[in-house]
């Protein structure tokens, strides 16, 4: 017998007193057209929980550098094969409660209680463009749990809360009380009806740590740039299903996405642009292009002629190569570029599944990746907006970086550390060497739902297999968090990407971010 698999007594009771009563019907989701809302979010995951639990057991890195781990429990024998636009592959994990995932259009009360207004192909009138709203992913609130002995973590997860499991980050709104569901940004952050929204069809929007704790002044208290705990999601969805750390391995990212090509040929009127043979493998199928003549993506010119124009094909025209775009005619000339950009939001929307890529004929570290449903890694970082770090100079040759977080993001400050916030702990000490050096970390600890890195000195293809960037020696002060990576970081970028350089005023064009609705909640 497990003694960690028996169910808490008030959880029991209320399960007990959920049967007698019967008061709501959890079987299927019910739509109050009245009210314009999913009616029962909360007792359709109550009535589908079956209190699996599932593990993955990692090595931890002085005793194997290996990325991978040995799936456990409820998770033996459970298998992924990514899908495609062409092509379903397969997800065992789908249909289990703990992981199912529905994408729905969600608003949130000031106090941060999630509204469903509708649920794909079950509910309401669900809209990916905005018109029905923010859209969102939504699942049951999880509960999760790390063990660590001598040689290896193993991580625990589950849709019921068994004795040593915490419900997940951000699960517990500010009153104690357990949210109805989970609900994660569907896609990254763009803007629409002039605020920011999760919304397919959209150019990514720079997000900087001050304009996240602008958020829920412009838009509600119960909204907020991403969080940690939308992070820990995706950080813990992808270690159990794929038994591994590198997201590169199974999915990717756009990571390498970065061609900036000449024109070769100028031309009027046109809805493609004329490249020498030889640079048009730069610029890859179904990604989004400017052309202009500005080098930088954070510059006006480089989309001057067009801007965000999908590649629909690519022919051999005489001696070059004519790169067809979507939309109106334009005029080029050979003193402008063809720039690859990031992806507009929804560009993960044909992907057959849950998790995935949309082609097959482009390498998976050049396009965005869907996992759980949700779009990552679209060519842009994404700020953590409840979290700043604080770097300290101890010496003109050693410094170190505090992580500071906040559970209520309408007291998130983007100027100080208040005392709202609390010290989850360090980054992994520099010197005057790798001071705002790129270093790839070997293991992580789990503090306040945040997976902090404990050391450095792994490869892109061991331990985390992601790179850390602090500079307290250089920059001493207050900055914010970069996840993720843009499109020209290749390797160090990925699920445990952390890039901690830039002040908390930076919102560039590689600064991107996601909008949350987890930001208010129980310490």
């Amino acid at each position: 017998m497990n003694p960690d698999k028996f169910l808490r007594l008030r959880d029991y009771a209320r399960l007990e007193r959920a049967q007698k009563n019967g008061a709501v019907d959890g079987t299927k989701f019910a739509y109050d057209s009245a009210k314009h809302v999913v009616s029962n979010v909360r007792e359709y995951f109550d009535a589908h929980r079956d209190g699996r639990t599932y593990g993955v057991r990692f090595p931890l890195y002085s005793f194997s550098n290996s990325p991978d781990g040995v799936k456990v429990g409820d998770n033996a024998g459970l298998t992924v094969v990514p899908s495609s636009n062409y092509r379903a592959g397969r997800d065992d994990y789908a249909g289990l409660s703990a992981f199912r995932v529905f994408d729905a259009n969600v608003a949130v009360s000031d106090d941060g209680t999630p509204i469903v207004k509708a649920i794909k192909g079950l509910a309401g009138n669900y809209a990916k463009d905005g018109s029905n709203g923010d859209v969102f992913v939504i699942t049951t609130p999880g509960f999760y749990r790390f063990e660590f002995d001598t040689n290896h973590c193993t991580v625990w997860y589950s849709d019921t809360q068994y004795d040593g499991y915490s419900p997940m980050p951000g699960a517990l709104l500010p009153d104690g009380s357990l949210r109805p569901c989970m609900a994660y940004a569907k896609y990254p952050v763009s803007s629409y009806g002039g605020k920011v929204a999760s919304v397919s069809g959209q150019r990514p929007t720079s997000m900087s740590e001050q304009g996240s704790v602008g958020v829920p002044g412009s838009k509600g208290k119960g909204y907020s740039g991403k969080t940690s705990a939308d992070t820990f999601y995706t950080q813990l969805m992808y270690m159990l299903k794929y038994a591994t750390k590198d997201i590169e391995r199974y999915l990717g990212g756009d990571f390498n996405g970065q061609g900036q090509i000449n024109v070769s040929k100028a031309e009027t009127n046109v809805t493609r642009v004329l490249v020498k043979a030889t640079d048009a493998a730069n610029i890859d199928l179904g990604s989004y292009v400017s052309v202009g003549t500005g080098a930088d993506r954070g510059d006006a010119k480089t989309g001057e002629a067009a801007a965000y124009r999908k590649v629909i094909s690519k022919t051999v025209v005489d001696s070059a190569t004519a790169i067809n775009v979507t939309g109106a005619a334009f005029t080029t000339t050979t003193a402008m570029h063809v720039t690859q950009m990031p992806y507009l939001t929804g560009s993960t929307d044909g992907v057959l599944g849950n998790d995935g890529i949309p082609r097959e004929d482009v390498s998976k570290n050049h396009q965005p990746v869907k996992l759980q449903g949700i779009e990552l890694f679209a060519g842009v970082y994404e700020t953590e907006g409840d979290i700043i770090l604080k770097n300290v100079k101890d010496s003109d040759t050693s410094g170190h970086t505090e992580v500071w977080k906040v559970f209520d993001t309408t007291k998130a400050s983007g100027t100080a550390i208040t005392a709202d916030y609390v010290h989850v702990g360090d980054y992994p000490a520099v010197n005057d060497k790798t001071d705002n050096q790129w270093q790839w970390q070997t293991d992580f600890t789990e503090k306040h739902g945040f997976l902090l890195p404990t050391g450095v000195g792994a490869t892109s293809t061991s331990g985390l297999t992601d790179a850390l960037i602090i500079n307290p020696i250089s920059a001493p002060g207050l900055h914010e968090l970069l996840r993720g990576g843009d499109l020209r970081g290749g390797s160090r970028c990925g699920l445990f990407g952390a890039g901690g350089w830039y002040d908390l005023s930076s919102a560039w064009w590689l600064c991107g971010g996601r909008l949350s609705v987890l930001g208010r909640t129980h310490a």
